[in-house]
């Protein structure tokens, strides 16, 4: 449902979507017809586009949901090439149309009520989250747009004994953190001490994806409408072309609303 809700954003940026399924025509009509699903919805009865594609549910195999695939999107160029995929262990988890776009370069655009802005000395920060209104079983993106001051410089990871930017969170129990995702650095003489090591002077943007397990406390969270606030902070140390300032830590925080 998530698709047909965001079609019109995505067809915006030049998407088209459809569904491969392994039930008959018959019941992919009824759903499509019940529901209002605008994008093609694909029967592959007996699974054999899906075993061709090597994502074939074994699991589930002498069970009533024998034939199922593994839950997954591919992305496909305008000649038909497969230039991204995701696929996830379990049907109840799903990464969010928004958080796909994120991988494949896209931008997200949100109000200024959703995000939360921070400023140091050093640098100014934005954080927000790639979906303002989340359910269990969404994987989804922490975002946190950084912006150095001028003239200063931030550490990357790297050969070096500078203490890297790091993105922590104090999450609860029930969220599931996925590595974080670094931006390409750039090269920095640090003439003084006459080494070179990966910086971030230009802004950049820190992505931290997610999953809210399935489970009693969540599906409970969803139903009271109480937001879901996630704290972290950003650890960095910031220099300049004389200075190395002492190691920094800024609070952050991302709120969304459970559905």
């Amino acid at each position: 449902m998530e698709l047909q809700s965001r079609g019109d954003a995505l067809r915006a940026q030049g998407f088209g979507v459809a569904a491969i399924l392994y039930d008959p025509q018959e019941t992919l009509r009824a759903f499509s017809n019940r529901w209002g699903i605008e994008f093609p919805l694909l029967s592959d009865v007996g699974s054999v586009v899906i075993q061709r594609y090597g994502i074939l549910n074994r699991e589930a195999e002498g069970t009533r949901a024998s034939g199922i695939p593994y839950p997954g999107t591919f992305i496909l160029d305008p000649s038909g090439r497969v230039v991204d995929r995701v696929f996830e262990p379990r049907y109840q988890e799903r990464l969010t149309v928004s958080s796909f776009a994120l991988r494949l370069g896209d931008s997200i655009t949100v109000p200024d009520r959703d995000a939360t802005r921070v400023e140091t000395d050093h640098l100014e920060a934005v954080s927000y989250a790639s979906d303002t209104v989340v359910a269990p079983g969404n994987r989804f993106s922490l975002i946190l747009d950084v912006m150095p001051k001028t003239e200063m410089h931030v550490y990357a990871p790297g050969d070096h004994t500078y203490q890297v930017i790091r993105l922590r969170l104090d999450a609860p129990n029930f969220i599931q953190q996925h590595a974080a995702v670094y931006p390409v650095s750039t090269p920095y003489l640090f003439e003084p001490l006459d080494e070179t090591v990966p910086v971030y002077e230009a802004p950049f943007t820190f992505v931290q994806e997610i999953t809210i397990s399935m489970n009693d406390e969540t599906s409970e969270l969803a139903q009271t409408g109480d937001p879901l606030i996630i704290e972290g902070t950003l650890d960095y140390q910031a220099c300049d072309s004389e200075i190395c300032y002492l190691p920094a830590r800024v609070p952050l925080r991302w709120e969304c609303v459970p559905s």
